[in-house]
């Protein structure tokens, strides 16, 4: 998307001061507000910050996180790193008053840009939809085409930027307008559910509003198939067991199932939209999987439908020390010959990969248990479902190579990935490192000799994408009529989880697994955890189905995220002279065994208060009206 930007001072600091503050004159510019929204260029600059607004999980240092993940405040990933407000604050639970914490903080600082905490940001985006939505319709200067894009933009936004904030701390009153100064603003918290409906009745206007497609040279922009999608995506969370609670409880009282009717016709007319009117956006098969999360020449991927053009950022955006971003690419730029880690995904992830045959798979102390007859225990890894390839480094694995030698992950006991390094660099805890987003030209080193294809591909954030779609319809149809009834709709909800397997070449789910809502239920959510692994899903799935106190803390287990510790048979010997890699010899043999996490970077706290955030201290101070959520 071109930037066409003018630089403005916006003021605001929470969203209750942003309510105080106007569009101020830029001085440097001599614009006056009215200025401003007289002209199409100027208010589609003023409007483009929003984009600037939008968390994007996928650059180093977003929200002040640094080389840290999101993944990693749930089950998907541990932060071998010691430093950071993610073990401090986040993961700690102590969230309240945390001005900075990522997620959790209210605090100002970066606010309007990727760095800035994503509630302050949401507001910020809200009140530049809000000025939009109310003097566009007053601006004789612009044609009905213009017209219909800025307001189309505005009110997906305002939607995007409200759910943003409700799906974190619960219903909230609507931001609805921009408060002149002297309005006194106290008003009394909706329920998530109201605030929900309300939110989507924007996303309605967005979508008789916004094209189909932008130009080529507006790509990035939001269109008709991103608010159709967010619009499914709303009214599914709107359905789930957490969003069901009024302000002052938090109990799990299931799903909606009205709700989940609803969420399962807005499912149902995106895809068909999809289908019909935008076919280049079906899901991406098997044979491209890959090229969902790394794409060229394109900057994003088919696949794509809510997103952040990356504009060509690829391993290299931030200079060649910078290009690993928060994966674990520099796994590979050896320390003095010892490993460098960033974000470690959790054997419970990894117990997600069903085999081929659809049989779930568990690794329970040395010994992977599992029903399928063909599972082979030297070879767990062998005749998986094909994503893990695909998502997961394995340990021994081999992934691109460094001054001509082939680059293994060397994660068994005694390999370089699990020697510390020194300080603050860390050596992985898991056994496994992250895959995704990854090609393994990408791989390098900051020493001479590594490879230069870290500039091969692209890669853009995705933030809603054709398969979740296919996802939100499965779970809002089992819900709402069972695994397999169709009640007159093209595809019950094991049709469309079998389309999402399907296209990658995995087999269709067990019969077993289909004979009931509750069983079908967890492997719905099974494939979603699989499929959408490191998008930043995770953790508001947990949240909104409420079983992440359960996963966190369950009974008798104290340590309840778990790794793996690798002992191989024969391993080759360092080359000192020359070499950044181990050699793995031909038929070596790996054993793994079941390992708890119980460093203070791997501990997480999570009690019945921490499925909604904690509303900002000086907000509840200040208001009256203004509901805390219930323990905090």
């Amino acid at each position: 998307m071109r930037k066409k930007r003018l630089t403005f001072i916006i003021l605001m600091i929470t969203f209750i001061t942003s309510c105080e503050k106007y569009l101020d004159k830029a001085p440097d510019l001599g614009l006056s507000d009215t200025d401003v929204f007289n002209n199409f260029s100027t208010v589609r600059g003023y409007l483009d910050q929003a984009y600037d607004c939008i968390k994007d999980f996928s650059k180093s240092d977003a929200m002040g996180i640094g080389n840290d993940h999101i993944s990693q405040i749930g089950d998907e990933a541990v932060n071998p790193r010691p430093q950071g407000s993610m073990k401090g604050t986040v993961n700690a639970g102590t969230w309240f008053g945390a001005a900075t914490a990522t997620e959790v903080g209210w605090g100002t600082e970066n606010v309007g840009n990727n760095k800035g905490n994503v509630i302050p940001n949401a507001f910020y985006g809200l009140r530049i939809a809000n000025r939009v939505i109310e003097k566009t319709p007053l601006m004789g200067s612009l044609i009905e085409e213009e017209r219909r894009g800025l307001l189309g933009q505005a009110y997906f936004f305002r939607a995007w930027f409200y759910f943003e904030v409700i799906r974190r701390v619960g219903g909230m009153p609507l931001m609805d307008k921009v408060f002149p100064a002297d309005y006194e603003f106290d008003e009394e918290r909706l329920t998530y559910q109201q605030s929900s409906d309300w939110a989507i009745e924007q996303l309605d206007e967005a979508i008789q509003l916004l094209p189909d497609e932008w130009p080529a040279a507006e790509t990035g922009r939001v269109n008709k198939a991103s608010a159709y999608a967010l619009r499914s995506m709303m009214q599914l969370y709107a359905a789930s067991p957490l969003m069901r609670n009024p302000i002052d409880r938090i109990e799990n009282n299931g799903y909606d199932i009205e709700y989940c009717k609803k969420a399962a016709e807005y499912a149902k007319q995106t895809l068909e939209y999809i289908n019909t009117v935008v076919p280049q956006h079906k899901m991406m098969p098997g044979a491209e999987y890959q090229h969902i999360f790394y794409h060229s020449p394109n900057f994003v991927s088919a696949e794509s439908l809510f997103y952040i053009n990356s504009t060509g950022q690829n391993r290299n955006s931030g200079g060649a020390d910078l290009a690993t971003l928060w994966q674990n690419i520099e796994f590979s730029n050896r320390k003095g010959n010892k490993g460098v880690s960033h974000v470690d995904p959790t054997q419970n992830m990894i117990d997600k990969y069903e085999t081929i045959n659809g049989y779930p798979v568990k690794l329970v102390g040395n010994v992977w248990e599992t029903d399928d007859p063909e599972f082979d225990q030297i070879n767990p890894f062998q005749n998986r479902d094909p994503r893990l390839g695909m998502t997961i480094i394995l340990p021994g694995e081999a992934f691109g190579s460094i001054q001509n030698n082939i680059n293994y992950l060397c994660t068994w006991e005694g390999g370089r990935d699990v020697t510390p390094a020194q300080e603050p660099i860390a050596a992985n805890l898991t056994g496994y490192s992250v895959k995704k987003w990854q090609w393994p030209s990408s791989v390098h080193t900051r020493l001479p000799g590594g490879d230069a294809g870290y500039g091969d591909y692209f890669y853009n954030c995705i933030i809603i994408r054709t398969t979740q779609v296919w996802l939100d319809y499965a779970e809002a149809m089992n819900e709402a009529y069972g695994p397999t009834e169709k009640n007159g709709y093209p595809w019950s909800a094991v049709d469309a989880i079998n389309m999402v397997r399907e296209r990658v070449g995995m087999s269709q789910v067990r019969n077993e697994y289909t004979t009931s809502k509750e069983i079908f239920r967890e492997r719905i959510r099974n494939e979603r955890a699989v499929e959408l692994m490191f998008e930043n899903h995770r953790w508001f799935d947990i949240r909104r189905w409420m079983i992440a106190k359960d996963i966190f803390n369950p009974s008798g287990d104290p340590y309840p995220l778990k790794g793996v510790q690798v002992t191989a048979t024969a391993v080759g010997k360092y080359k000192k002279n020359s070499a950044f890699t181990d050699n793995v010899l031909p038929g070596n043999i790996f054993k793994y065994k079941l390992k708890d996490l119980t460093t203070e970077t791997t501990v997480r706290v999570f009690q019945t208060e921490h499925y909604w955030y904690p509303i900002g201290k000086d907000e509840v101070f200040r208001f009256s009206k203004l509901k805390q959520n219930p323990g905090w």
